[in-house]
């Protein structure tokens, strides 16, 4: 599970990719379809505490393993990158039940790791059955099963409207200007503002380093948070749609 052999062995779009988001997005789906269920279920809070603490458990291992490989370092380690601060807001949401959070920042993270999930860039591509392996799709897919637990059992979902799609705009802003001097003074690229992350990811398609970074805000940030909220207008337009009737 943690031998070095497994270098190079991940695939996109391989059995071992499309696997692993099949049980991601099945829970997912699962979850969606039992909401109103889950909801009036006695065991909604350990449901709720479990999940927030199996995300926060992960990040923790990933970093005892780091520090067991000697691969822990202040450039690499911090969860800075989008999905680890997806990690850390997604736990918080379902602890506190903040829907103020949820709405500030759902798009940025669901965005972020859904991208993750269908574009992965594993470590030193460590494939199945290495711990990296398993770290990285739960890590991501617990951020996209979160996000859906606290939209649909949580029912945050009903105050979701356009303006948080615009407050999320500013979210993504906010954490690049943080984050570019953090990555000067530790030679870090977090959120992948100094470079790519690697080849075969969501990022080939705004092009090479620094233009993506212009591309995916001019281009690619409006086209998949309208996307994504699409689901959402939908809903408010069949709305007024029965209230006209």
């Amino acid at each position: 599970m943690f031998d070095p052999i497994y270098e190079n062995t991940f695939t996109t779009f391989s059995l071992q990719h499309l696997m692993a988001d099949l049980v991601v997005f099945s829970i997912v789906a699962l979850i969606i379809i039992n909401a109103v269920k889950i909801r009036q279920s006695r065991y909604l809070d350990a449901m709720r505490i479990g999940l927030a603490s199996l995300i926060l458990l992960q990040e923790v291992s990933l970093n005892v393993y780091r520090i067991a490989v000697g691969e822990w370092e202040i450039a690499t380690s911090l969860p800075l990158q989008l999905c680890g601060l997806g990690v850390l807001s997604s736990a918080i949401i379902l602890l506190t039940k903040s829907e103020r959070l949820f709405r500030n920042v759902f798009f940025v993270m669901l965005i972020g790791a859904t991208m993750a999930l269908l574009t992965p860039s594993i470590e030193y591509n460590l494939g199945f059955p290495h711990y990296r392996y398993f770290q990285f799709f739960t890590s991501h897919g617990l951020i996209v099963i979160n996000l859906t637990f606290a939209l649909f059992v949580l029912n945050f979902q009903k105050d979701i409207r356009y303006r948080h799609l615009l407050n999320n705009f500013f979210t993504i802003a906010l954490i690049a200007i943080v984050l570019l001097p953090i990555n000067l003074l530790t030679g870090g690229n977090y959120m992948y503002l100094m470079g790519k992350p690697g080849v075969g990811t969501a990022f080939d398609l705004f092009g090479e380093h620094p233009w993506y970074l212009l591309n995916i805000l001019v281009f690619g940030i409006p086209v998949f948070f309208h996307l994504f909220y699409l689901p959402f207008f939908i809903r408010d337009y069949r709305r007024k749609q029965r209230a006209l009737a």
